[in-house]
């Protein structure tokens, strides 16, 4: 998932029709908090947003952006409200269901996200990051075929997200295409060094190579860049040093 899975980037659309005072003020608000976004000061883009809606609960946009806020956060809940509540008010645009799907994706509720990328994908077709993120939840649900043929698509649509790659080299480790999985998340890390979820893709390749010394420097790397993301893969890492000494005990996994 521009996850991530998971990068989510705001929209912010100008109304087509005439505001008010009150919805000039809101708008101002909302564009100063895209530009506190945009400077990493997640805290104060809320904050923002917050003032928007109180001046204007009205406006599907305002809930669509302070939902990429609350997810950023890692308030998934909140975040997946504020999307139901843009959809509710009939914001039909794929973005939204994308990142829906991203945050149902983190808590957990796989199908759900999984409808929101379809949903995602019949709304444009060409939706590269629905594509990606889509294959990013197959891989999960053990569709690996499903999921590389979404993320292929993904990179055939939009060949320099470093993202997509980074989650096809995954998904070759999962099918044990070690070679190729690593000529892959290399590519990512090329193309974005500070992607942090690469180096823990590939510290996983690494491990399962037997390279535990560069897998190391690659998930302190990951970790250094981002460490939301050690808990899971500390878990995944743990799991393939298992799976190896069972291999190497002779005993049948």
């Amino acid at each position: 998932m521009r996850i991530y899975l998971l990068m989510l980037s705001l929209l912010l659309l100008t109304a087509q029709s005439c505001h008010s005072q009150t919805s000039d003020q809101a708008d101002r608000h909302i564009s100063r908090g895209v530009v506190l976004s945009d400077a990493g000061d997640l805290d104060g883009a809320l904050a923002e947003f917050n003032k928007a809606i109180t001046l204007n609960p009205n406006e599907a946009l305002y809930y669509y952006n302070r939902g990429n806020i609350l997810h950023d956060k890692g308030d998934y809940d909140g975040a997946i409200a504020d999307y139901d509540k843009a959809i509710d008010m009939s914001l039909n645009v794929p973005q939204v269901y994308n990142n829906r799907g991203n945050s149902r994706s983190e808590k957990g509720d796989l199908d759900g996200a999984v409808a929101d990328f379809n949903k995602a994908i019949v709304l444009k077709p060409d939706h590269a990051n629905a594509y990606n993120n889509r294959g990013y939840v197959r891989e999960q649900q053990g569709d690996v075929e499903g999921a590389l043929a979404d993320v292929e698509r993904a990179i055939g649509l939009t060949s320099d997200d470093a993202y997509y790659y980074s989650n096809r080299g995954n998904i070759r480790r999962v099918k044990n295409d070690l070679v190729g999985a690593l000529a892959d998340i290399n590519k990512s890390v090329q193309m974005d060094p500070k992607n942090a979820r690469a180096y823990c893709n590939r510290g996983l390749v690494r491990l399962s190579q037997n390279e535990d010394a560069a897998a190391l420097r690659d998930f302190q790397q990951c970790y250094q860049l981002d460490g939301k993301l050690k808990l899971k893969f500390e878990a995944k890492a743990t799991d393939i040093k298992q799976r190896r000494q069972i291999k190497q005990s002779g005993v049948a996994i």
